[in-house]
């Protein structure tokens, strides 16, 4: 089947849109870093240092939303580059000398002085008046843009994305001067083209509501914002700190796809996807050793060098070379050797053929899914061949079973493509459209239970249970976002404390029962079932091989009044329980159980000298053993 030209990948055109050569979009920038920027332009009006409905002051609001960001980038993406500029301030600090412009903090990587400056200006002991004063509402937003622009042009690191937070209350600023309005127009569309953009954070003024279809439907890309992108309305907007907050979070955290590749449905039809990783495991980072002695603390630089154990020479990565254990045998390879064995062609989905969705089953997903979406700057028609693909596949209940390659280098995996259809709610999209990438086990991978039973409790007791589980339902339903990873918390929390000299160092922990309500809702029915089960007889089960094989042999070593007496057919009996019990152990994958002991002990019963004394080495002996 060939392709036409609509199909046609945009990678073989060599051919360059000469109208946007210079310009740098942010899907190209990510492609070359992945550090984000966040430039945050605070109004600072009379309007912005009125308390609102609930006491709480816009201006410090937006303050500790800057301090939020710039903690969690410090936590998770510390080489992020984050700049504070007030507009509308008495006061002026910037480059150009504009009036009523303050830029506050440079953009650079967050740190700790930073951080305790919008401390200092939170609690007040940076007094605002006598440090930044406000202008009675005189500024000009073009030339603020303008600041902006300057800031990120001159920023000596590469950034894959950047974005303008802009907070304010003000929904119609110059509304008295055409001139200026142009000009805020003009510089915005500036910001756009070079790749800057504008995220407004609108908060509602003490009985106004802001309104951006009077000012900023001109200034935002398209009109709107990712917020009215998602379905909600343009009015809504907030004075709460919780709620801005979360506005804040849901937009600063910047959307990079993990790998762009194709999707082979026939020869020569092809179709470009890309692929996120909605859920990810957070971990803490690694830690790095520092030396103390002196007046600074001064970082350790890593250095591994390799001995020959043999002449005591020191090697260079050029004289390393990789084997296995092969029967006995150490198979050596070099490094392009390993690198080209591990290779199975070059990245992408290729198209096996499709199953019903029942025989996805959830224990067959072995770490976390991906999310597939159509890229149509790679292949154009991909959105269309996607879109028509997913509705079919959903309106048929199929999975489309598939080998992907992620990039070069990487190990291919068998994979099951979920249809997920658009799900559209009061409050806009709650369910985007796309493919969930569900990687499967191969048969190498698939353990067998080895527990059997064929005990069926009693009526009684499962009554008992289901009653316990039906009075201890979480009604609200569960959800992660609820949910954060105490360990972790604590972790940063500890950091936090001793960097900025806090005392605080207690956390949230979700994740404890709560015993006393538990208790209340439903201790008569746990204590139902507890005195159900204790009245219930279990039928005794029959010893595995295993263990009836160590019994028997524990029998006749207590039985033995002399060990070291013992027979030549006592000590062959031994030696075939022994066998019995590895080969148990082998078949139930349970051999890094055995002591080193033990493991050496059976290899000297088969006639076969032990790999040295660690236990990885004598596994790896005894599995050899038992598979050839």
């Amino acid at each position: 089947m060939s392709s036409s030209s609509s199909w046609k990948s945009k990678y073989d055109d060599n051919e360059e849109d000469e109208e946007n050569e210079n310009i740098l979009t942010d899907a190209q920038e990510t492609q070359w870093s992945s550090r984000d920027s966040i430039l945050f332009v605070i109004d600072c009006s009379p309007a912005m240092l009125k308390p609102s409905e609930d006491g709480e002051i816009p201006f410090y609001t937006a303050m500790k939303c800057a301090m939020t960001v710039q903690l969690n980038k410090i936590i998770s993406s510390e080489s992020d580059l984050v700049g504070i500029v007030l507009y509308g301030t008495e006061k002026s600090k910037n480059p150009n000398n504009f009036e009523h412009i303050y830029v506050l903090q440079d953009l650079e990587a967050p740190d700790v002085n930073k951080i305790q400056q919008l401390e200092s200006i939170d609690d007040k002991t940076i007094n605002f008046d006598d440090e930044f004063g406000t202008s009675n509402g005189k500024y000009t937003l073009g030339e603020i843009f303008w600041t902006a622009t300057n800031m990120f042009g001159s920023s000596a690191q590469r950034v894959g994305s950047k974005r303008l937070f802009l907070f304010t209350n003000e929904d119609d600023p110059h509304a008295d001067d055409i001139s200026l309005r142009s000009a805020s127009k003009v510089r915005a569309k500036d910001l756009q083209d070079f790749g800057i953009k504008i995220e407004l954070f609108d908060i509602d003024k003490l009985g106004e509501q802001f309104n951006r279809k009077i000012f900023y439907k001109d200034i935002l890309i398209d009109g709107i914002d990712d917020d009215d992108e998602e379905g909600e309305p343009l009015e809504d907007t907030t004075a709460k700190l919780s709620e801005l907050l979360q506005r804040v979070q849901r937009k600063e955290v910047k959307k990079r796809s993990m790998f762009n590749i194709p999707l082979k449905l026939a020869p020569g039809l092809e179709i470009g996807v890309k692929g996120y990783n909605l859920v990810l495991t957070q971990t803490k980072g690694l830690h790095r050793n520092v030396y103390t002695l002196g007046e600074a603390v001064r970082e350790v630089q890593t250095v591994t060098t390799w001995i020959c154990t043999d002449t005591t020479q020191y090697l260079t990565p050029a004289d390393l070379k990789y084997y296995w254990e092969f029967g006995g045998v150490k198979v050596v390879f070099t490094k392009e050797e390993v690198a080209a064995m591990k290779t199975f062609g070059p990245p992408g989905l290729a198209l096996i053929g499709f199953k019903p969705k029942s025989t996805v089953r959830m224990h067959h997903n072995i770490s976390h899914s991906m999310f597939l979406y159509p890229d149509e700057k790679t292949y154009e028609g991909s959105t269309r061949a996607f879109s028509s693909l997913l509705k079919a596949m959903a309106e048929m209940d199929k999975v489309a079973i598939c080998s992907f390659t992620q990039r070069a280098g990487y190990s291919t995996r068998l994979v099951a493509l979920v249809p997920q259809l658009e799900i559209i709610g009061s409050n806009g999209q709650e369910q985007p459209p796309g493919l969930q990438l569900i990687p499967l086990p191969w048969a190498d991978d698939i353990r067998q239970l080895p527990i059997e039973t064929d005990y069926t409790p009693s009526t009684e007791l499962i009554d008992a249970a289901k009653a316990l589980v039906a009075k201890l339902n979480m009604k609200k339903g569960f959800h992660p976002d609820n949910y954060e990873n105490p360990s972790l918390q604590k972790h940063y929390k500890v950091l936090q404390a001793t960097a900025l000299n806090q005392q605080d160092t207690d956390i949230d922990d979700k994740t404890l029962p709560k015993t006393e309500q538990m208790h209340t809702r439903a201790g008569s029915y746990i204590q139902q079932f507890l005195d159900v089960a204790g009245t219930v007889e279990v039928p005794e089960s029959m010893p595995s091989q295993s263990a009836s094989v160590a019994s028997s042999k524990r029998a006749s070593q207590s039985q033995d009044p002399a060990p070291s007496k013992r027979s030549k057919s006592s000590g062959t009996q031994d030696a075939a329980g022994l066998l019995a019990d590895m080969r148990a152990k082998y078949d139930n994958d349970e051999l890094n159980k055995a002591t080193v002991a033990v493991l050496k002990e059976f290899l000297q019963s088969v006639s076969l000298k032990p790999n040295g004394t660690k236990k990885a080495d004598l596994v790896s002996q005894v599995e050899g053993y038992f598979a050839n």
